[in-house]
């Protein structure tokens, strides 16, 4: 088994997008985007070492200030091995499901199977995958860096979708998915 350097970036934050002001970004009934972001790296990170893998985080809580254009420098800093950014969706609160962001042709695979290791979990409908170009910015910032994924875990506003992403035991079970296809695609 080879030994990786997960880089793992939970959306939103302080400092994301302005020097010393918070970033919470989605925020529905009173949960915000980057605490389950949070909340989901923290658990993944846990996963991924227990598998003896390196883990860095881009931001370790809601205080570590990481400007969203510093990220992908973090990435390649450490030498990561891939990026999996964390996001929450937010729509008119009816639309639901969980999608996967990738660069080029050849992310296209891992994406599918992160996607599919996110809804399985949770039972969330599968928006399905698409490249950076697809999503409603065009470019993301985070996606500078060559291996980077990036999931929209599901609908902030969509309480199903809410109920499920703060579910502790489905949250687990995600996070475990997600590590089984990191360790798969680049440990193996």
């Amino acid at each position: 088994m080879k030994t990786c350097t997960f880089i793992l970036d939970p959306g939103h934050g302080m400092g994301n997008r302005v020097r010393g002001r918070y970033d919470p970004g989605a925020v529905s009934q009173g949960v915000e985007e980057a605490s389950i972001a949070m909340a989901w790296a923290n658990e993944l990170r846990g996963l991924l070492t227990s598998m003896g893998h390196r883990v860095v985080r881009t931001r370790k809580d809601r205080h570590d200030p990481c400007p969203v254009s510093r990220r992908d420098d973090i990435a390649v800093a450490y030498g990561g091995t891939a990026m999996i950014s964390l996001h929450c969706n937010a729509a008119s609160g009816l639309a639901n499901g969980t999608e996967t962001f990738y660069r080029g042709a050849e992310d296209k695979a891992l994406a599918e199977k992160l996607n599919a290791a996110v809804c399985s979990a949770l039972g969330t409908k599968s928006r399905g995958v698409k490249t950076e170009q697809e999503s409603q910015h065009k470019s993301l910032a985070v996606m500078e860096f060559p291996n980077c994924w990036l999931i929209e875990l599901g609908f902030i506003d969509h309480a199903g979708d809410r109920a499920k992403m703060l579910d502790e035991k489905l949250m687990l079970l995600a996070c475990q998915n997600i590590a089984a296809v990191l360790h798969e695609a680049f440990a193996k």
